[in-house]
């Protein structure tokens, strides 16, 4: 999966500049001609300074681990956190990657590997057998992982973990699953209702549930919600609600040195999540000293801490990709002119990304497609390296009079609903299509709102939004399966088209997640302007100058500890 280096920054204040002037001229960044033209820059501005961000790729070019060097002390500035128990699927908890485990984790890339599944057994996957034709998925543990407290962890406490999240908890993707049983101490079986085949249903379930010690859980007064206790890397010292998780070096940590994977690696003696959710209190934090590293800093304060920034010798600034894709979707129902698929094209031609994003003063990076390089399926693709409107460089004015040409648009204003947090973006894209005659008005909802509107087809005729998932293929389903909405015959936005479902079907399944299909789904989706990636956010955390690796879990989840630093 590549990484996207964030290499210019622009001023947030030119957002509202260009929200207020609501269109203008200027020439694009994507190399215009006398008949290329970008609305991003209204007449008598000035261009924001750019800001220029050292490359963050470097902080994370695995060349560049070395865990020889062991730091005393980290204090992160971190969101606050309202319990510690370790259960759910969507589990964000400060700490838990590095004090709780589970039988499988991935890489930042989405690499799959075996943490206490003992991957030299198994002929499934390692670790893993299958009976083929049923819902029988058994899993081998190694025989020697102890947690915190010294209790052993056994086949008995991997099922005690599964069973619990699943009858108790939040858990997203698991309807089919049953039971959880222990076999003997070192062999889980786990029982489905069916044959699962789905893409990434293997990490959805055995990558999402922290295995926790029954003996451990029913020792704890506030059963694990205000202390923690598992086999990781690190062992808790203390919680203050409101205020801070104390995490020390596992002196006793149970794998072998030569099975270690970076990212169960602890090169700090002590890590200390300070609960700072105020932009200014974490920028203040890093200026003093008080705060070593900040998880997820707000945009408008990198250029803090980026060449030029009056922090910039305090930290160092790393960047990457959101998991959202943010999307334009049109209305293809007979209700809305949208239906005519011309004109459908000569709004998707109209739209200046960059443009766009530089507008919004950069916090933001472009897609190539409705395809998001933070999931690892996206080099599947050379998204960028295709011919079609999302994948220009710059708005061709031509292309867009020969689709509006061909259309049976009359210059009628349409309606372009969007949550009310993006109607900067919503205003931008407006004041774009208005400079070629294609008027629209915002509808500005709140979530709820938008889903009950979207079921109306009299009621939009384009809407902008945000989707995600566990792969690129699996954020297309969530936006366009017939599967979900009421009638099942068509997708969310009127499309009907049942080739194209039936292949986004395929493109879901173990066997059908192949570049050919992925690309082909893309194809018809671009030929029949079904719908416009726009871009991705980015998120920053801020590092300590000798930090030369920050460490990445899954889902991108920052891993302090596992961090490689240079000798002061």
């Amino acid at each position: 999966m590549k990484k996207k280096v964030i290499s210019v920054i622009l001023a947030v204040s030119m957002v509202a500049s260009m929200t207020a002037c609501g269109s203008a001229s200027g020439s694009s960044g994507g190399g215009a001609t006398n008949d290329t033209t970008s609305q991003t820059e209204a007449p008598g501005e000035e261009k924001a300074d750019a800001a220029v961000v050292e490359n963050s790729a470097s902080l994370t070019d695995k060349a560049n681990i070395d865990n020889t060097v062991e730091r005393d002390s980290i204090t992160i500035g971190w969101q606050d956190a309202t319990t510690l128990a370790p259960w759910g699927t969507n589990n964000d908890t400060p700490g838990n990657y590095e004090v709780y485990e589970m039988l499988y984790e991935c890489t930042s890339n989405g690499e799959r590997y075996g943490v206490l599944a003992d991957e030299s057994k198994g002929d499934f996957e390692p670790g893993c057998d299958h009976e083929d034709g049923t819902g029988i998925y058994t899993v081998y543990i190694y025989d020697y992982i102890v947690d915190h407290a010294g209790n052993p962890i056994t086949a008995s406490d991997v099922a005690f973990s599964y069973n619990y999240q699943f009858n108790n908890e939040t858990t997203s993707g698991w309807d089919d699953f049953v039971e959880a049983t222990a076999v003997d101490d070192y062999t889980v079986q786990f029982e489905f209702s069916k044959e699962q085949s789905n893409l990434g249903w293997f990490d959805n379930f055995f990558c999402r549930c922290f295995i926790v010690d029954e003996d451990s859980y029913n020792a704890s007064a506030s059963k694990l919600a205000n202390d923690m206790c598992g086999s990781g890397p690190y062992k808790f010292v203390s919680y203050t609600s409101g205020s801070n998780l104390v995490l020390e070096k596992n002196e006793n940590y149970w794998q072998k040195d030569e099975l270690r994977h970076q990212e169960q690696q602890a090169n700090v003696k002590n890590l200390t999540f300070q609960f700072v959710s105020e932009n200014v209190q974490r920028v203040n934090g890093v200026a003093t000293g008080s705060l070593d590293m900040v998880q997820d800093m707000a945009f408008e304060s990198i250029t803090d801490f980026v060449e030029g920034g009056q922090y910039a010798d305090k930290a160092n600034v790393q960047a990457y990709s959101q998991k959202f894709i943010y999307y334009l979707d049109p209305n293809c129902s007979e209700d809305s002119p949208m239906h005519d698929e011309n004109l459908r094209k000569a709004v998707f031609s109209a739209i200046d990304q960059d443009g766009l994003i530089t507008a919004l003063g950069g916090a933001y990076s472009r897609l190539y497609a409705y395809a998001n390089d933070y999931y690892s399926d996206y080099d599947m693709v050379d998204w960028a390296g295709l011919d079609n409107y999302n994948s220009k460089t710059s708005v061709n004015a031509d292309t867009v009079k020969q689709y509006l040409d061909a259309s049976e648009y009359n210059g009628e204003t349409m309606t372009l609903m969007v949550m009310s947090t993006f109607a900067d973006t919503a205003t931008i894209i407006a004041a774009q299509l208005a400079a070629y005659g294609i008027n629209v008005e915002l509808l500005q909802v709140d979530n709820a709102t938008a889903n009950a509107t979207q079921a109306d087809s009299t009621a939009w005729d384009m809407t902008f939004g945000m989707m995600a998932g566990d792969y690129n293929v699996q954020a297309w389903l969530h936006d366009f399966s017939y599967n979900n909405t009421p009638t099942g015959d068509r997708t969310s936005t009127f499309i009907v088209d049942d080739e194209w479902n039936d292949l986004l079907n395929l493109c879901n399944t173990e066997d059908g997640h192949t570049t050919e299909n992925m690309q082909a789904w893309w194809k018809m989706a671009t030929d029949h302007a079904y719908t416009m990636g726009i871009y991705a956010g980015n998120n920053y955390n801020i590092v300590p100058e000798n930090c030369i690796y920050v460490c990445q879990g899954d889902k991108l989840r920052f891993l302090p500890g596992a961090c490689c630093f240079k000798a002061e």
